[in-house]
């Protein structure tokens, strides 16, 4: 692979979906991971890609069988208790792999990869002494560093795309200031004048649920700025 050709890649990012243009000569058979409603997958099988999918939501898998219907075989489990008895050309995780285990999944990952597979991770990871506050997410990037030491996979692709994805976090902070927290303020004060008993009893039941809503998505904190500061957004491209 060069590094220039082996990927073209859009930075259309809508939500977790990073959308693959072209893909490396010899690919055939990709093994999608964390699939979300199988976006992504519907778009590379369209390119002619075949496809399998990842999911332990059962919710999740009925909306990608019934999207992709035959096209996609659904594996309803995690990851690291995935059992297949194939193997495959790329393994790709679109915006999923900061839910898997580091150490587990990169002992994994070589046994489901045919001779000369790839590894594709579109992810983003946290700035090294950062924590997980005020926004969460992403594993420890220096980690998931020292963890890749243990294994022999060849980076082939480093792109840091973190400023561009920043921006996608000022356009949400916008609709949240714009759209949310007008709707949101309109709302509870109508049901508190309309049912004040309910309201209150809501409120305490729901107290856990409401302060973690109020710190992710009211705070101010989920701007651009802030996601620069604490994240690191790559693509990273490896060859085991």
């Amino acid at each position: 692979f060069k590094q220039k050709t082996a990927y073209e890649i859009s930075l259309g990012l809508v939500g977790s979906e990073m959308c693959i243009r072209d893909s490396p000569n010899g690919v055939q058979t990709i093994l999608d991971v964390g699939s979300g409603s199988g976006g992504l997958a519907k778009k590379l099988v369209n390119r002619g890609y075949e496809v399998e999918c990842v999911s332990p939501s059962d919710y999740l898998s009925e909306a990608i069988e019934k999207k992709l219907k035959s096209s996609v075989k659904v594996h309803r489990n995690t990851f690291e208790n995935l059992e297949v008895k194939k193997s495959f050309d790329l393994i790709l995780f679109s915006e999923s792999f900061q839910y898997v285990n580091i150490k587990k999944s990169l002992t994994k990952i070589p046994s489901l990869l045919n001779q000369n597979g790839s590894l594709l991770i579109c992810d983003f990871f946290r700035q090294p002494g950062t924590g997980t506050k005020p926004l969460g997410g992403g594993h420890d990037w220096n980690v998931f560093q020292d963890n890749l030491k243990n294994h022999a996979f060849n980076n082939l692709i480093d792109i840091d795309i973190t400023k561009e994805t920043a921006r996608t976090y000022d356009l949400i902070n916008k609709l949240i200031k714009d759209v949310a927290v007008p709707v949101r303020e309109l709302s509870s004060n109508y049901l508190s004048s309309q049912y004040p008993r309910g309201m209150k009893f809501l409120k305490w039941y729901f107290d856990k649920k409401i302060n973690r809503m109020n710190r992710i998505y009211f705070s101010g904190n989920m701007t651009g700025e802030m996601f620069n500061k604490l994240k690191t957004y790559r693509i990273l491209l490896y060859k085991t």
